[in-house]
């Protein structure tokens, strides 16, 4: 009995020391974490590059708000005024400022007043020596621009850095406690400094762009590396079934006419793989063609592997003229849309494709005369999956509409009034791509 309390106390003092210990880690967490929360960007700020200047600019200002008060206390009251304990307040209320959206005016008001500083400063002390000089212009000015190096462009940075050279040389030659060959030696010492941060941060900002315009390409082939398996699948499937069958048509065929149809279109369908496969080979140098060709190859193309299909393509004159060019999967979405429209449109199907620019985008109007597509899909038809036939893998269409995405465009099933399906598709107009 005894032993059984002795174990009972020993138990809740571990669970009461385990307890102790996690507040512990709690608090220390909390504590380590105050810095990120006190810098912490507005949160519909969500771009990298502008959450890091907004991070930075928060924490500086921060750091202004500590620093100046003690200051105040350490230096000699200059002409009397309270000038660190203005600095504190101005810095508090540019920080409250930066915890918002307006981020470019606070970042505007934190560099004029450090700009400012080593002006005023100079300008209201009645002598300087040669050391309290050289401590002044090269503090404030090195420390602005520093500021301006992660707030502004490199443009703007060389405006500022002039416009302090300037308003130096003017204040030295003015103020009657200021030898100018002092203020001269001071001034050229803060622009070389000046020149080296700006080329660091110019150096920096190009390796950092290079950088985010890598990431994008590689999560761009990323995503191209994903439709690419799914079209191998789809496509080739496809394309050898129609091979297959073909051949076997035309071993049972009896009559050489038709055999020799069967044949062309086996043909045209093994043209159609080679390309695709030839496709995924080519670098982006090679990819040439712009958006009107590609469209009237593979309609020709279409027209032999699938039997009785009539493709016509009507082009607008300025399209025709300034035909824009797309990535390499764009070819494959409208060889989907055809293939979808040879096999559901019923025989003999018709197709017709216009191509016209509205605005800034390229429509394209994808339309057949076929039975058109069940409501009953309508609104789940561009899904993995859905068919708009018994034997269809519900892929083409997903496809197709994963491609035009990838080329910040949109494809929507159109209504015309008219017998059949037909495709609304449109692509960002830009003729120097």
């Amino acid at each position: 009995m005894v032993r059984k309390f002795a174990g009972t106390l020993e138990l809740n003092a571990l669970r009461d020391a385990q307890k102790s210990t996690q507040g512990k880690v709690v608090s220390y967490k909390k504590i380590l974490d105050l810095p990120k929360i006190l810098t912490r960007p507005a949160p519909s700020i969500t771009e990298g590059g502008h959450r890091r200047r907004a991070r930075f600019l928060r924490t500086a200002l921060f750091t202004g708000v500590c620093v100046f008060p003690i200051l105040q206390y350490t230096s000699d009251p200059v002409q009397g005024i309270p000038f660190y304990s203005v600095l504190a307040i101005y810095s508090a209320v540019v920080y409250l400022l930066s915890g918002t959206t307006h981020l470019r005016l606070a970042s505007a008001m934190t560099l004029i007043c450090a700009a400012c500083i080593p002006l005023v400063t100079i300008t209201i002390y009645p002598s300087w020596t040669r050391g309290m000089l050289a401590f002044q212009m090269l503090t404030w000015p090195v420390l602005t621009v520093l500021l301006a190096t992660q707030l502004i462009s490199i443009k703007k940075q060389s405006l500022l850095v002039g416009g302090l050279f300037i308003a130096l040389i003017i204040v030295s030659i003015s103020h009657p406690g200021i030898y100018v060959v002092d203020a001269i030696e001071s001034i050229a010492v803060f622009i070389a400094i000046a020149i080296l941060l700006m080329f660091t941060s110019w150096n920096q900002d190009y390796y950092v762009t290079g950088l985010e315009k890598s990431n994008r390409n590689l999560d761009a082939r990323h995503k191209e590396l994903e439709i690419y398996t799914s079209l191998l699948r789809h496509d080739l499937s496809n394309d050898v079934q129609m091979i297959l069958g073909g051949i076997e048509l035309s071993q049972m065929s009896d009559g050489e006419p038709k055999q020799a149809a069967f044949l062309e279109s086996t043909y045209a369908a093994a043209q159609r793989m080679r390309s695709l496969l030839h496709i995924f080979s080519l670098s982006e140098a090679e990819m040439d063609s712009d958006i009107v060709t590609v469209i009237e190859k593979i309609g020709k193309r279409a027209e032999i592997a699938f039997k009785g299909m009539l493709v016509s393509v009507n082009v607008s004159n300025d399209v025709r003229q300034h035909s824009p060019k797309y990535g390499r999967l764009v070819a494959l979405a409208f060889e989907n849309l055809l293939r979808n429209s040879a096999q559901h449109a019923g025989n003999d199907p018709s197709v017709e494709i216009t191509i016209s620019k509205t605005g800034e985008s390229l429509e394209v109007t994808f339309g057949d005369d076929g039975p058109g597509i069940e409501p009953t899909i309508r609104e789940n038809l561009f899904e993995r999956g859905v068919s708009t036939g018994p034997e269809g893998k519900g892929l083409g269409l997903y496809l197709a509409k994963k491609i035009i995405e990838s080329e910040n465009g949109s494809i929507d099933l159109f209504t015309t009034g008219k017998p059949g399906c037909c495709f609304l598709i449109k692509l960002p107009y830009d003729n120097n791509r």
